[in-house]
C-alpha cells in the first residue's frame, strides 16, 4: 500500500475512534489530533522518516486491543513540568501481546495538567526508539 493511501485510510479510522475505555487505569483514553501528529513527527517536532511513519501507521489499529486488554501498567512516569505551558505531564506505557501474530505492542498514553488521558504513541516491544518516547 502506498504511503499516502495508508495515511489517509488510518487518519479516517483514527478520527472515528474518539475514545476507548482502559480498565487498568479506569479511565477513557481520548484519541485526539496530537496522538496522530506524533505518528508523523517525533517529540521535538521533526518529521519521522517515511519508513517510520509506515511502520507506526501499520501497527496503529493494535492500539485499541492493547488499551482494552492491558492488565497492568508496564511503566508509569509521574507528572513533571516538561511542556512549554509549565503544566505537569505524566505518561503511562501499556504493553500486551495482541493481533493475529500475538505481537507485543507498547502504547504510550499521556496527560497534560489535569486534562484527559490521551493516546500518544505506539511501538513494537523491540523498537530501539522506545527509550526516546518521552521527548
Amino acid at each position: 500500500m502506498l504511503y499516502e493511501e495508508l495515511l489517509n485510510k488510518r487518519k479516517a479510522w483514527y478520527d472515528n475512534i474518539k475514545k476507548v475505555y482502559c480498565p487498568c487505569i479506569n479511565e477513557d483514553v481520548i484519541f485526539n489530533s496530537k496522538g496522530f501528529h506524533h505518528i508523523k513527527y517525533d517529540g521535538s517536532g521533526r518529521a519521522r522518516s517515511k519508513k517510520e511513519k509506515m511502520y507506526r501507521l501499520g501497527i496503529l489499529p493494535l492500539a485499541i486491543p492493547v488499551i482494552k486488554c492491558a492488565i497492568k501498567i508496564h511503566k508509569y512516569s509521574p507528572p513533571k513540568e516538561l511542556n512549554k505551558l509549565e503544566k505537569p505531564i505524566e505518561y503511562w506505557a501499556l504493553r500486551e501481546k495482541v493481533g493475529k501474530q500475538s505481537t507485543t505492542i507498547t502504547v504510550i498514553l499521556r496527560r497534560i495538567g489535569s486534562g484527559n488521558i490521551t493516546f500518544y504513541s505506539i511501538m513494537k516491544k523491540n523498537d530501539k526508539k522506545q527509550k526516546n518516547h518521552q521527548n
